[in-house]
């Protein structure tokens, strides 16, 4: 299974990355939204996580673009520091399946990967 990875903290990035690979999950990475569309054109993913708060197109501006012209089925989990309401139901109303509050925890991202795409939780 494809994840593409999407946050503009390369130490962030590189976590995600390394853990989801030892899950067994091939992982694409992208520092910000352009380089993420890049990706996506060329690309067939299963799952996306993306950061909210990217330079230029942000998590949400991203995640519109994605859901009106891309991706109408894949599933997106949404992480970022801002643990606010407004923009967890924000990211909900735009389409995001998840949202996860940083600092990640690795069990709950894999769980909630596990439950978006069907493999079984165990």
């Amino acid at each position: 299974m494809k994840i593409l990875v999407i946050d503009d903290d390369q130490f962030t990035l590189d976590s995600i990355s390394f853990y989801l690979k030892s899950e067994g999950f091939e992982i694409l990475k992208a520092l910000d939204s352009y380089k993420a569309l890049e990706i996506l054109e060329k690309v067939k993913v299963d799952l996306i996580i993306c950061d909210i708060l990217l330079p230029s197109l942000s998590g949400l501006g991203l995640l519109s673009l994605l859901k009106n012209f891309y991706l109408e089925k894949t599933p997106v989990i949404l992480i970022s520091s801002l643990d606010q309401k407004e923009v967890v139901s924000s990211s909900m109303s735009l389409g995001a399946q998840d949202f996860i509050i940083k600092p990640i925890n690795f069990e709950e991202l894999l769980t909630k990967i596990k439950r978006l795409t069907s493999i079984p939780v165990g």
